[in-house]
């Protein structure tokens, strides 16, 4: 029997794993990682918290949970030295990565990119993000545009880039356009006292970038159209935290014109968060810029729901438009994104046709199970060639 590889996935991130909570990071790391479990030998190490014991399982995967803050650094290099893996694939944080190649230079350690968050000037200026990913046996990262974003930012950076597009559980979401999905529908629009409304579906953080205002600004067009339109924000400006910043009571303030066509929801957890797009006519995506990939357009899709969504960033790898939905370009003002919505709003054959192409296309390019398959064969290529695994 050979011997399998080795991997730590490491995720620094705020939340504890598995925990019902996460970012969309920890939320990737839980699909992708179980399903790998056969074919690789892994563990994962992320932050503790007082109210889960220091080690956890993913499925059959140890997960050590370690303190967070100065003591983390020291606390993974504590395990990997004992425990000695042949890969390290640390997750959005370039910084800790690079400390752990310095300490460990003989391990393979690969940086998986899901953002340009923390390569951006605002973290780390170029002169020292630059040697970081230098220092990378491979990065990974979720979209084209990414992969195109990093190496236009260092344009002297020769370490290796996979692009990995990432995935959905169609298990975990109910297709709008079956009859049990329109039972379940009407079941549920019904408790929300939302019968006979065109429900328009935010689902993300209420920060500038995600462009929530956009749509708010397109209200009153909209409304002129489609008098039954309702637009559903759920989120909150943190994950997981119901914290009103200044944008969310900006938000707020333009919702209140219209109180009758706008409703607020605090930030839902995944997966009970799949229960919301089964209720949409639409989902909406107005990001401003530097949408890596977008987990949205993909649980829309799976749920059968025509997506509205910029076209910045990695959504145009996602959404087809004219076919699983609607691209505006990134400059659109609010009359095209009110003609945008009347548009699908008021044809449902044109909803309908949309989002079974939108469930399809999730069905056969979009599974966590092509995700962890790639992402294997990336983590057991230890040469690490340049790869596009789209």
């Amino acid at each position: 029997m050979s011997v399998q590889h080795k991997v730590a996935v490491i995720t620094p991130g705020v939340f504890v794993i598995p925990s019902g909570r996460s970012s969309s990071v920890e939320r990737v790391i839980e699909k992708i990682v179980p399903l790998m479990a056969a074919e690789l030998d892994l563990r994962v190490f992320g932050r503790s918290a007082g109210q889960f014991p220091a080690k956890g399982y993913l499925g059959s995967v140890p997960c050590c949970r370690i303190a967070g803050g100065s003591s983390y650094l020291p606390g993974i290099l504590r395990h990997l030295r004992n425990w000695m893996p042949d890969t390290a694939d640390v997750h959005n944080r370039p910084a800790l990565a690079y400390g752990l190649k310095r300490q460990l230079p003989q391990l393979h350690v690969q940086l998986s990119l899901h953002s340009t968050t923390f390569i951006s000037p605002a973290c780390f200026p170029a002169s020292k993000a630059l040697p970081m990913l230098q220092a990378m046996d491979g990065l990974i990262v979720n979209s084209n545009y990414l992969r195109d974003e990093v190496q236009m930012r260092f344009p002297q950076l020769r370490t290796p880039i996979a692009v990995n597009p990432l995935g959905v559980s169609l298990e975990d979401f109910i297709p709008r356009w079956t009859p049990a999905g329109e039972a379940v529908r009407k079941a549920r629009l019904a408790d929300y006292g939302w019968q006979d409304r065109k429900i328009i579906l935010f689902v993300g953080r209420l920060i500038p970038s995600k462009g929530v205002h956009r749509i708010l600004e397109a209200l009153p067009a909209l409304i002129e159209r489609e008098k039954d339109a309702l637009i559903v924000m759920v989120g909150s400006a943190f994950y997981g935290v119901n914290k009103e910043t200044a944008y969310v009571h900006k938000l707020r303030q333009m919702a209140d014109t219209y109180p009758n066509h706008t409703v607020f929801l605090p930030y839902i957890p995944y997966p009970q968060i799949a229960d919301m797009y089964n209720l949409a006519d639409v989902v909406v995506v107005p990001s401003m810029d530097d949408e890596a990939f977008g987990l949205v357009n993909l649980e829309a899709m799976a749920s059968g729901i025509p997506v509205v969504a910029s076209r910045v960033g990695g959504i145009p790898e996602i959404v087809k438009d004219g076919e699983t939905g609607l691209l505006l370009p990134g400059s659109s003002d609010a009359q095209v994104w009110a003609d945008s919505l009347a548009l699908l709003l008021s044809h449902e054959d044109l909803c309908r046709s949309m989002g079974l192409r939108g469930r399809e296309l999730a069905r056969s390019q979009f599974r966590w199970q092509h995700t962890a398959q790639r992402w294997a064969d990336v983590i057991r290529d230890t040469r690490t060639p340049e790869l596009s695994l789209l």
